[in-house]
């Protein structure tokens, strides 16, 4: 099979919606997809969704199709709906074969849909453009010291229009706990910029086993502790700096980026802070949401130790051939980066199986989480409870909400839900767009925690749901079903229990 032009292939279709050839290029599109890799098919669906955007937006306006063109199209509608979300995070295994073009629209594509129109003005010439992928994970993690779970990307276009893509796979978007004051101070621990020793400080729970560097951070809630920041998803303009070398130059110094003067001038709600000193960065962090300033640079890190504060950093040996990369185009001197989580909930789906018929005509089956005697009852409760806290638009398809949430939970082998947050506001990005199911204590560094993706949730269909449901159920040991208690027995039983509240 010869190779598929995203790029050309997304434009076809664009084309055909743009002269109102709505259906055919429906088809088109699916025909274009059939028989091709995942990662093909979303970079493919990002073009056509963002090239496309004006068009498609009129197209799901209410009563701008027929019956008809609405049952063949709406699918489509709706996959493309959601094509410039935070993106999946493809495998290395994935892109390795890809021919160079190939790659370039993968990345390009997420540049497109995830990045400011400063970085796609930049695909169109010869500049390097800078992609960073987030995989989330804790600041505490590998013992604070780091996780180069990211991957940094570097995309550009030859004199002749050739497309071109490098991947850097040791890379962390993220701060580690051993830059953190919470962490504690001994009396001689040094604060990075003023280099005075830190007063005592207890070590905050579950950083007891962070092996602490200087502190970095700002304090930022008024509690004369300094907290842990980190660029907000969106695009940041870069210009060159320098930055230590870990031994890798006589100087020490060596070739790094930090944010322009400009891009810190319009940089309002462009960093987060982990003030609740939990390891991440969601709604329950007061003043958790702050302006840029030029100390997030991208810089080397070791090959065991991250070295971030707040830093994009790599390692791995990566980092001089990223710094080549970048540096190739001598005529450039600013650097587009473009920063994304990637779509939680990572796990392969397995196959669904059909949804059990309700016994005797009843119209709920025994397998349903809604029924009281069903297992996950009891967990399905405690997430509604939270969900119908959070108020609209979560609370509008309420069912399918929950049962998307359930089933997300329990594939995480979750067994109680003591809260559910979502991601901050910033910049670029709406609060709500990632909900985090938390097991634990509020601010437990030690709480089980999983995104989910807000809009996958309330587009749920409770029939969708509980097949997905009952599918994880067969797949995981059972678990024991409630006993229905007699309503005068617990009640004889829960009356003492009152007495001494």
């Amino acid at each position: 099979m010869p190779e598929l032009d995203i790029n050309a292939s997304a434009d076809e279709v664009v084309g055909m919606l743009n002269r109102g050839q709505n259906r055919e290029a429906a088809a088109r599109l699916d025909a274009l997809r059939l028989n091709q890799d995942a990662v093909v098919q979303e970079a493919l669906d990002r073009y056509v969704a963002v090239r496309g955007q004006e068009r498609l937006t009129a197209l799901r306006a209410p009563d701008a199709l027929s019956a008809e063109d609405a049952a063949t199209l709406n699918p489509t509608l709706e996959r493309l709906r959601g094509a410039t979300a935070a993106p999946r995070f493809p495998t290395d295994a994935e892109t390795q074969n890809l021919s160079q073009a190939q790659q370039y629209d993968v990345y390009a594509s997420v540049i497109g849909a995830r990045g400011t129109q400063a970085a796609r003005d930049a695909l169109g010439t010869q500049d390097r453009v800078i992609l960073g992928m987030r995989n989330e994970n804790s600041t505490l993690d590998n013992n604070g010291r780091g996780e180069f779970n990211d991957r940094l990307v570097v995309v550009w276009k030859d004199a002749d229009g050739g497309r071109h893509a490098r991947e850097f796979n040791h890379a962390t978007t993220e701060p580690t706990a051993q830059y953190d004051h919470h962490a504690g101070s001994d009396g001689n621990r040094i604060y990075a910029d003023t280099q005075r020793q830190a007063p005592r400080l207890a070590t905050s729970p579950g950083y007891e086993d962070v092996r602490t560097r200087k502190i970095e951070g700002d304090d930022v809630n008024g509690d004369n502790v300094r907290d842990m920041g980190r660029l907000a998803e969106g695009t940041v303009e870069m210009v060159r700096t320098d930055h230590a070398s870990n031994g890798h130059t006589r100087s020490g110094r060596e070739f790094s980026l930090r944010p322009s003067d400009e891009a810190v001038r319009n940089g309002a709600n462009m960093v987060e802070r982990d003030t609740n000193a939990d390891g991440w960065f969601d709604s329950r962090d007061v003043n958790g949401v702050q302006d840029l300033n030029n100390s997030f640079k991208i810089h080397r890190g070791s090959n065991t130790n991250t070295d971030s504060a707040g830093c994009q950093t790599i390692g791995g040996g990566e980092h001089t051939a990223f710094i080549d990369t970048v540096r190739a185009n001598p005529d450039q001197t600013r650097w587009q980066y473009v920063l994304t989580s990637v779509a939680p909930g990572q796990q392969q789906e397995r196959a669904q199986a059909p949804a059990e018929p309700a016994p005797n005509g009843q119209g709920r089956a025994a397998s349903d989480p809604r029924d009281p005697a069903h297992a996950d009852h009891r967990l399905y409760n405690q997430i509604d409870g939270h969900v119908r806290a959070l108020g609209p638009p979560y609370d509008r398809n309420n069912e399918g909400v929950n049962l998307h949430l359930l089933a997300e939970a329990k594939l995480a082998n979750l067994s109680d839900i003591s809260a559910i947050a979502t991601n901050n506001a910033t910049a670029t990005r709406a609060a709500g767009e990632t909900l985090f199911m938390v097991q634990g204590r509020p601010g437990d560094p030690a709480a089980a925690r999983v995104a989910v993706s807000a809009d996958v949730a309330t587009h749920a269909t409770p029939e969708a749901s509980l097949n997905r449901l009952d599918t994880i159920n067969r797949n995981q040991p059972a678990a024991p079903t409630p006993a229905l208690e007699d309503p005068q027995r617990t009640q004889q039983q829960e009356a003492p229990r009152r007495a001494h509240q």
